[in-house]
């Protein structure tokens, strides 16, 4: 195989993977088989050769948190599942360090995860007009999970915001077949789609990439009285949104009077078990519930313990009837400083923050939306507890952080 060939099928195989995990996520397993037998024929070939990064550095370290933390489980069932479904956090770093020895594109890569998600919606679209159509459009059916059967709908709201921010890098970089005129309504029905997700942190993180593009455009468009004044006004703009959109109002109404509420009175809100408790309320509960673990167990709990002490702590906080539902902290901070304690928080910071920095400094805008998606939506959930963001958030750091240590770091250099 001539180096030119391994390069062109490395780019094929990231396609078809990007495209593979988000349409078919149970069979990932064959989409690693496949990726590992093409790196590992261009290693023994020797027509790429191994070399770590720092952010794949990074993810080896948080995976070896967790083994660290396997020790002190009480569940070693529970916590060898927690090891594998976080696997990611090897076989990525490990497949996608690499020095190449020709310039290779990331153009299939992004045509095959926007493609994925696009039929994926569609797919979920499809089950719901026809779960609609046989319920004579009586209910709700095409709200939230309905739409989104496959993967959770915070995940797909978060495919959908980065597939366009893939389509418009794609557009800016000139790769082919990226136009505009698929690109302006694929990102409308990017929008549009938020709408029934019902994902107030999809919907809020979207919201602050289009104010944050916006600000940039103008900023470079229009003179500093006329650019200051559409800063004031674009967030009103959003402030409206948020309050007439339906479903997101009522979530963003609920959160804001549960997060005064809280503010007025923690324990009296918290012990409050006979309210009936609603997305926002039962997040504030969990996280105060992971929190008291944090503070009793600074260092960690163990892999695979979250479920049990998550259950006697929301007993102590009088919300017995949560434990029934096995809820994690719906905040991936939390869960990390609650399982591998607080030196596999930093570890996780590092991660998000160095792939910012670098981004940033080799202006790799991707690599900079990407972890800031990730951080954004680790407040609100736990977005690596699931194959759907281990995979999806694993993936494309790694891989971006591979294009910028092979491209754009050179090209530096160079100038």
């Amino acid at each position: 195989m001539k180096i030119g060939g391994f390069t062109n099928l490395f780019e094929k195989i990231l396609g078809v993977f990007a495209f593979g995990f988000v349409l078919f996520p149970k069979f990932a397993p064959l989409f690693f088989i496949v990726l590992i037998t093409v790196v590992l024929s261009g290693i023994i070939k020797k027509e790429v050769s191994f070399q770590l990064n720092v952010i794949s550095s990074l993810f080896l370290l948080f995976y070896f948190c967790y083994l660290i933390g396997i020790i002190f489980t009480s569940d070693i069932n529970a916590g060898v599942f927690e090891l594998e479904k976080k696997l990611s956090f090897v076989i990525f770093p490990l497949l996608l360090s690499l020095k190449f020895k020709k310039i290779w594109s990331l153009n299939l890569s992004y045509i095959g995860f926007i493609t994925g998600t696009f039929l994926i919606t569609l797919y979920g679209i499809s089950l719901v007009l026809k779960s609609g159509w046989e319920a004579d459009w009586k209910d709700f059916s095409y709200l939230s999970s309905a739409i989104s059967p496959i993967h959770h709908p915070s995940y797909l709201a978060a495919y959908l915001t980065i597939s366009a921010a893939f389509a418009f890098i794609g557009w800016r970089e000139k790769l082919p077949f990226f136009s505009l005129s698929w690109i302006i309504p694929f990102t409308i029905f990017v929008i549009v789609i938020h709408g029934f997700l019902h994902s107030l942190s999809g919907t809020l993180f979207l919201l602050i990439a289009i104010f944050t593009f916006l600000l940039i455009w103008l900023r470079n468009k229009f003179r500093r009285p006329i650019f200051y004044t559409i800063i004031i006004l674009i967030p009103l703009l959003g402030i409206i949104g948020l309050n007439t959109i339906p479903n997101i109002q009522s979530d963003w109404k609920d959160a804001t009077s549960n997060v005064i509420e809280y503010s007025k009175n923690p324990k009296g809100f918290v012990e409050n078990s006979d309210r009936s408790l609603s997305s926002s309320s039962t997040r504030i509960i969990l996280w105060t519930a992971a929190f008291q673990i944090f503070y009793k167990h600074p260092f960690g709990i163990g892999t695979g313990n979250m479920d049990e002490f998550m259950e006697k702590e929301l007993i102590i906080l009088k919300q017995k009837e949560l434990t029934k539902q096995n809820f994690n902290p719906h905040n991936q901070f939390l869960q990390t400083a609650v399982e591998i304690g607080f030196f596999g928080l930093l570890v996780f910071f590092a991660i998000l923050f160095s792939s910012i920095y670098y981004g940033l400094k080799y202006k790799n805008y991707l690599l900079i939306f990407i972890s800031s998606n990730l951080l954004f939506n680790s407040l609100f959930e736990s977005m690596l507890q699931r194959q759907s963001g281990i995979v999806f958030y694993c993936f494309w750091l790694c891989l971006l952080s591979l294009y910028l240590f092979s491209h754009e770091i050179k090209k530096v250099k160079i100038s």
